[in-house]
């Protein structure tokens, strides 16, 4: 079946199969006990109820209508500063929302707030944009310090007890390091689900607790019910596709993904909000896991169609992976080796070095297992020198993947030269340096995982059982990979 994302006339008239529209009715929401007027206290809690969804755009409008409502009301600045970092995305807010953020942080200061819990939530704010830190980590660590003393403070708040399980996920170790933090923080989800079961934010954040192989089957039990909670919110849509991919049930994870990205671009203006192209990212994924290589490369053609995208890493992450994903799922090495280096226009593609390491790492993968050796080696090249620009910025993850890819690429170019131990020691070390930081949940999944790629190598090593071995532990961490079950079953 092909699928398609139903676009208002205005953005496109590009449309596959068109799809009905998001189911309507009220949104359920969260509530916060502000001193503010009523008027304002009600844009705060829907403000509020955006911010628990990520719909950071939707908040800081709703925030802003409060703040107009109200301008003493101190609940009102304390969302536009929210609204405008964002602690489980990669990569900091952008100037633009940094510039925002700041001057709402400001306006805050000047404000009294009416009771204790907007005291201690207004001064977990400020934290964030208070000066002196160092580095982005650093801003987030000083804001998940202080939600967490907000919510000590409060604890009969189950909104300051959800923004400090927001901060424990957001500093967490990456990787396995990170279970037993998050599985903790499942503890802390789900007692407050017990108190508020309809609660937009603590439903999200367990999911995001529960996104990793370990905890998955603790995640269903939300993954089922957060897009009743939130119908209308398109990363709300989006969010429990990522216990769907941890499992494999790639029919829920295309459904809600298309209901994601409708609902994205029906909330967007001349601009396509993020939210769109990390929801395609994920259908493209789950339809060439069904073997659907035609109805993704649609996707693709479509979003890459699209001039006016948001220029955050959530679209340049989509924008960048999906185009690759498709060639690399198929094999198709040689059209891989001939990417253009040119990317998509709306992307400050600087700004995102991790994302642009696709392309080449594509590239590079391509070219070595086609037999273009010197392309290969220009690839290296790229990647070690965007691989220093994130360690320069402090993006260590990004910075490790990036290696891993190198050495894939490394590993490849040896085989094509006949150096066979060589060739596997690089794959099998990429395979254990992947494996050890996980996937970011920005994605479904590396673009083509180390683990599998070692498996390939195996075969062309006439090594069958200890490349079956790697299939089977690529499924592990991946249940349902087409290429891996494919492998195994031959």
């Amino acid at each position: 079946m092909r699928y398609s994302i139903k676009r208002p006339p205005a953005l496109s008239a590009m449309l596959f199969i068109a799809l009905a529209a998001p189911t309507s009715g009220a949104v359920s929401g969260a509530g916060l006990p502000t001193t503010c007027s009523p008027e304002a206290d009600a844009a705060v809690d829907q403000g509020l109820t955006h911010l628990h969804n990520m719909m950071y755009i939707a908040a800081e409008a709703a925030f802003t209508t409060a703040a107009e409502a109200d301008p003493e009301c101190a609940m009102a600045e304390w969302g536009v500063a929210m609204a405008n970092f964002h602690p489980l995305w990669p990569g900091g807010p952008t100037a633009e929302e940094d510039a925002r953020g700041k001057a709402a942080a400001e306006r805050l200061a000047g404000k009294t707030p009416g009771n204790d819990l907007e005291q201690a939530l207004a001064e977990a704010a400020a934290a964030f944009y208070a000066s002196g830190h160092d580095g982005y980590p650093a801003r987030i660590a000083a804001w998940a310090a202080a939600q967490e003393g907000a919510f000590a403070a409060n604890t009969d708040s189950i909104d300051a007890g959800a923004f400090a399980a927001l901060g424990r996920l957001a500093t967490a170790p990456r990787g396995p390091a990170g279970t037993d933090v998050k599985a903790a923080v499942g503890d802390l989800l789900d007692s407050l689900h017990e108190r508020a079961p309809d609660h937009p934010g603590v439903i999200h954040y367990a999911i995001h607790a529960f996104d990793n192989p370990p905890l998955k089957a603790r995640g269903l039990p939300y993954a089922e019910i957060y897009d009743k909670a939130a119908p209308d919110a398109a990363h709300a849509l989006h969010m429990p596709a990522h216990i769907f991919t941890r499992t494999g049930d790639w029919a829920k994870s295309i459904d809600l993904n298309r209901r994601s990205a409708e609902a994205a671009l029906l909330a967007s203006g001349d601009m396509i909000q993020n939210h769109y192209a990390h929801a395609v990212d994920y259908m493209v994924y789950g339809q060439l896991q069904l073997g659907e290589p035609e109805t993704a490369e649609l996707l693709v053609a479509e979003m890459l169609a699209i001039e006016a995208h948001q220029p955050g890493f959530g679209g340049a992450y989509a924008l960048a992976a999906s185009p690759v994903r498709v060639l690399l799922e198929q094999e198709k090495w040689a059209d891989a080796a001939a990417l253009s280096p040119d990317m998509h226009p709306a992307i400050p593609w600087d700004n995102f070095p991790q994302t642009v390491a696709m392309r080449w790492f594509a590239k590079g993968l391509g070219a070595a297992r086609s037999g273009n050796v010197e392309i290969a080696r220009t690839t290296v090249e790229e990647l070690q020198s965007l691989r220093g620009v994130m360690q320069t910025r402090g993006q260590e993850y990004w910075a490790t993947l990036t290696e891993a890819q190198i050495l894939s690429v490394e590993a490849w170019i040896e085989l094509a030269e006949g150096n066979d131990a060589l060739a596997v020691a690089h794959q099998t070390k990429a395979a254990d340096m992947e494996d050890k930081i996980g996937k970011s949940p920005v994605t479904p999944g590396h673009v083509l995982p180390a683990r599998e790629l070692l498996g390939d190598m195996l075969l062309e090593v006439d090594q069958p059982d200890a490349a079956a071995e790697a299939y089977r532990t690529t499924l592990a961490h991946s249940p349902n990979r087409a290429r891996s079950v494919a492998r195994l079953s031959e």
